[in-house]
């Protein structure tokens, strides 16, 4: 019996030893640690770059308008708190042929001091390979500046798990109620098994 206790008596101060060594490193791993670590990438096998080098036509009269203002608030400023619903075409070519995809979203000035709008939007692909796949996209454009840049921040269908960024160019427009501006589409993306539903 006496046995038996000093057993038992010794694996419970072995373990307390054991347990407080490994709170012991776990502290000291913890604060050797820097608040920031930049690591190398490792880049996933099957990950895919996607390129798109494409035109978008902006309409904001008549019949053809792609944009429309949801809200119009009075401000101090002129447009601050606009919002507009936008449904625009993405051409393969400037003069209007060969639709890519849509780019479908919101708008918002957001600035008190300029003109800055800031984008939400998808991009829903309309060529039949990528027919419903999209890309998530989002950032700041200024109207009277360029060039301008968005986040690519995910994506659907064949786009899965995307990332990247959308450079933008405004480019001289035919009258004041149409806008073109050029994109280039770089990212990635890393295709996954969809579910057996």
């Amino acid at each position: 019996m006496a046995a038996l206790t000093l057993f038992i008596f010794s694996l419970l101060v072995s373990t307390t030893i054991a347990i407080e060594d490994f709170q012991s490193t776990q502290l000291t791993e913890k604060e050797e640690r820097p608040a920031f670590q930049a690591l190398p990438l490792q880049l996933n096998a099957d990950q895919k770059q996607f390129y798109f080098h494409v035109y978008f036509q902006e309409i904001f009269t008549g019949s053809k308008s792609t944009t429309t203002t949801a809200v119009s608030p009075n401000s101090d400023f002129p447009n601050f708190g606009e919002i507009g619903i936008m449904d625009v075409p993405l051409w393969g070519y400037i003069n209007g042929t060969n639709l890519i995809a849509r780019l479908q979203g919101a708008v918002i000035q957001s600035d008190q001091k300029t003109f800055g709008w800031h984008l939400s939007f998808n991009i829903e692909f309309e060529l039949p390979a990528l027919k419903g796949s999209t890309l998530t996209g989002m950032g700041r454009a200024l109207q009277l500046t360029t060039p301008r840049e968005f986040a690519i921040v995910g994506g659907t269908g064949v786009f899965s798990l995307a990332t990247g960024q959308i450079y933008g160019r405004r480019l001289s427009s035919p009258d004041e109620n149409e806008l073109w501006i050029e994109f280039k589409i770089v990212g990635y993306y890393t295709p996954m098994k969809k579910p057996d539903w």
